[in-house]
């Protein structure tokens, strides 16, 4: 589970529909929900904070899995979000196994990340 807490919920929630199609349901008060379906976390876990560094300041990061980073960056920047980590693609030698991930901050300047794991194919 996970909140983002906005000033306008309503133009927060239109960002996320327009970028991911997140259906918002929004019949709480004070909040919209957006169901998903079950499954699997895979990875997590607890990084030294660097300062000044974008998506390595201190605090929580979470992350999406999408088909393709590039593609949702740059729909962040058409829906008025900054890109703050572009594509990268992290070796896997590093320990964690292959994958790709971004980061962005939304229109209320949340940092969220974006995880495209390699396939087998790439």
């Amino acid at each position: 589970m996970f909140e983002i807490m906005a000033e306008n919920r309503a133009t927060l929630a239109a960002f996320y529909n327009s970028l991911f199609g997140w259906n918002l349901d929004p019949s709480q008060p004070n909040f919209s929900y957006v169901h998903f379906p079950a499954s699997v976390v895979t990875l997590g876990g607890i990084g030294d904070a660097q300062p000044g560094v974008p998506g390595w300041e201190k605090g929580v990061a979470f992350y999406f899995q999408v088909d393709c980073v590039d593609t949702t960056l740059a729909k962040v920047k058409e829906l008025g979000g900054t890109v703050v980590v572009p594509k990268t693609e992290i070796p896997k030698d590093i320990g964690t196994g292959n994958y790709v991930f971004g980061m962005f901050r939304d229109l209320e300047s949340n940092l969220i990340g974006l995880l495209q794991p390699f396939t087998s194919a790439q």
